[in-house]
């Protein structure tokens, strides 16, 4: 009788270390019915950010909106490969939940992971929208950076990021009005900002200005729909022109990446032109 105590202790013991290896970083919530899509945030982000795409769509897909760890109250992970890291769950989420060819929507920091992950595992995925995102941000305003030329910057970003100064946080978030339009909006933004933890930010903020997909991409087998934004920018000199030469060149080796970049929205697209973004993705998700 021992024996079978212990016997069935061990086997309770595996499968609740199988279940605890296997439950994700990152949180999830799921709507709707239908084909599945993926909806990834950005840089502090909360799932929230999607709730009116989620609207838009969770009658003809299943959506599955992420929370990413570290964002915006979401607990952390301790990691030196923040969106390697995140990468290869999603991956591990879409495998054991049976998705097939689930549509990726990211944006921004989101936007380089929908990438990411097509770069990884292009068989897995279907169509992809990135909005607002790049293969690679610190080319982003100069075209003739390197990752060796911008590791010193980004290295002082990280340590800067990684420990709270609330001047320069007060800075930050004065500066937030290049983010969206509407106050309310804005305030959002700046609150999941304030719940987001330091070190994740700084770690996630270097990892994006130190990894280069522009060459990778070239391996990526599904549509792709690219969203850009410059309005933000407006007052600083960028151009819509400019904007979507930035794009162009970035996506230079997926020449079949289908390249809108909207008229009035700042970086967050689904809140300042949602209609518009809606209509960019409907079309392309019917082709």
């Amino acid at each position: 009788m021992k024996a079978k105590l212990t016997s069935l202790f061990a086997l309770l013991l595996f499968i609740t270390l199988t279940v605890q290896a296997k439950a994700p970083s990152f949180k999830v919530v799921k709507t709707g019915k239908g084909p599945a899509m993926i909806l990834i945030p950005g840089l502090n982000s909360a799932g929230e950010v999607w709730d009116e795409t989620v609207k838009h769509y969770q009658k003809n897909f299943t959506c599955y909106v992420l929370t990413l760890p570290g964002f915006a109250g979401q607990p952390a992970v301790k990691t030196d490969h923040f969106l390697n890291s995140v990468r290869d769950e999603i991956i591990t989420y879409v495998q054991e939940n049976k998705l097939k060819k689930p549509v990726l929507v990211g944006h921004s920091l989101g936007g380089y992971l929908v990438l990411a992950l097509n770069v990884k595992a292009p068989e897995l995925f279907g169509k992809t929208v990135v909005v607002d995102g790049l293969p690679f941000i610190g080319a982003a305003q100069n075209p003739t950076a390197t990752l060796e030329s911008i590791k010193p910057m980004a290295d002082q970003m990280k340590k800067q990021m990684a420990t709270p100064n609330p001047i320069a946080q007060k800075q930050q978030e004065a500066s937030m009005g290049t983010m969206a339009k509407d106050s309310i909006h804005i305030k959002k933004i700046i609150e999941w900002g304030r719940k987001s933890d330091y070190a994740t930010t700084g770690q996630a903020m270097y990892e994006m200005y130190t990894s280069d997909l522009r060459k990778d991409i070239v391996a990526i087998k599904s549509p792709v729909l690219v969203l850009g934004a410059w309005y933000g920018y407006k007052d600083y000199g960028v151009t819509r022109e400019m904007t979507t030469n930035t794009f162009k060149m970035q996506f230079a080796n997926l020449p079949s990446a289908d390249i809108k970049v909207a008229d009035t929205a700042k970086h967050f697209i689904m809140y300042d032109e949602p209609i518009w973004m809606f209509a960019q993705m409907d079309a392309f998700l019917k082709k």
